[in-house]
């Protein structure tokens, strides 16, 4: 949870124009404070099986972005604020966030994945046991809700926007494709933090299934948009649609909807 909500933070971040409203910036506050909070306590029950971790011990945060190709480009809707703990925020806590001299999004975990020490490393075996199932854990989530937003804006191109009939419906019908865009980057940029760290605590064979997302993989369904086009027998889906749900679980699902529109 606290990955996914760092990247939702990043990813509204990446979208706020140069002059940030007031209401945009007490957005970012909060989702800033709401993160913070999680950090703050990930350190305290951290501090019990890293002790004595300094921040020199730490690699630097890398802050990468993918995007959707630039020919699938669609504008991204504003995030709904995040739905935990915001209702809990006090002045103190925003004042706290405010004077800390690392911001909540860039701050290092203390994990095993983000140590520079091989040597450190070696000696933590059960500790990076546990953070490579957790990351294939997160990988998995982050895939699979980047399958549901392909199809779901797949779908939706097909359907809610050629049908649409006039102005209120073409505008209600692209905001639900940007809506579906804005979960396709956030799951994306999730699973992009989980596959680095999988490549220091996985083995060669999760690095085999869980492979680098690149933009290009970031592509509608053309069975759904475009199921009866010229070379449709050689296409191919992207690599995460052979691993974990059957590779028509999902397609399937919303080919069958399509048959009947």
């Amino acid at each position: 949870m606290l990955i996914y909500i760092r990247s939702r933070l990043l990813f509204e971040l990446k979208k706020l124009p140069q002059k940030p409203t007031p209401s945009q910036q007490l957005k970012v506050k909060r989702m800033r404070t709401s993160l913070g909070k999680k950090i703050r306590d990930f350190f305290l029950a951290s501090s019990s099986f890293l002790p004595g971790l300094e921040e020199m011990d730490l690699k630097p945060f890398e802050n990468q972005f993918i995007d959707t190709p630039a020919e699938e480009f669609v504008k991204p809707e504003d995030l709904v604020d995040i739905s935990l703990e915001e209702n809990c925020y006090n002045e103190e806590e925003e004042d706290e966030i405010d004077s800390q001299t690392v911001l909540p999004e860039l701050v290092v975990l203390p994990l095993p994945s983000n140590l520079n020490s091989v040597t450190d490393r070696q000696s933590l075996d059960s500790l990076i046991s546990v953070e490579r199932e957790l990351r294939k854990g997160q990988a998995n989530d982050a895939l699979e809700g980047i399958r549901i937003g392909l199809a779901n804006k797949s779908l939706l191109l097909l359907t809610d926007v050629n049908q649409s009939n006039s102005t209120k419906q073409s505008t209600r019908a692209w905001a639900s494709v940007r809506n579906a865009q804005t979960q396709i980057l956030v799951h994306a940029r999730t699973y992009h933090r989980a596959w680095l760290a999988l490549k220091t605590v996985g083995t060669p064979e999760d690095l085999l299934i869980y492979q680098k997302l690149e933009e290009t993989d970031l592509v509608v369904v053309k069975d759904i948009t475009s199921a009866k086009r010229y070379g449709q027998g050689s296409d191919s889906l992207a690599w995460f649609w052979r691993i974990g749900p059957r590779e028509d679980s999902l397609t399937g699902k919303w080919m069958e909807e399509c048959e009947y529109d």
